[in-house]
């Protein structure tokens, strides 16, 4: 216990989680359709997961690189990642000011 938490100290998040996925995949504990399937969920939930992480597109971009360097993903995966979320539309008049014209 020690040591595993004298490890999750020296590596960052996406350290851990490049190398979680790398041993599940690798030691067929979740097969490449299920670990698809996870990354498809979160590219459809990433404009919620960005309210609460506003970096997340470069957090997942940056991910995503290194799994595919790590032969982990393919880039029939990566090539799917979403990009940088649109703005969010203004509702006519939101914008306007009242009584100016």
């Amino acid at each position: 216990s020690q040591i595993f938490e004298e490890l999750c100290f020296s590596f960052s998040g996406q350290e851990l989680t490049i190398a979680l996925l790398e041993i599940l995949a690798k030691s067929a504990v979740i097969t490449y359709d299920q670990l698809k399937t996870g990354m498809l969920r979160l590219f459809d939930d990433i404009e919620d997961i960005q309210l609460d992480v506003p970096n997340v597109y470069e957090q997942l971009q940056s991910l995503l690189k290194q799994l595919e360097e790590k032969k982990i993903l393919n880039h029939d995966i990566t090539s799917n990642a979403p990009q940088k979320g649109r703005k969010r539309m203004t509702s006519e008049g939101e914008n306007t000011k009242q009584g100016k014209e």
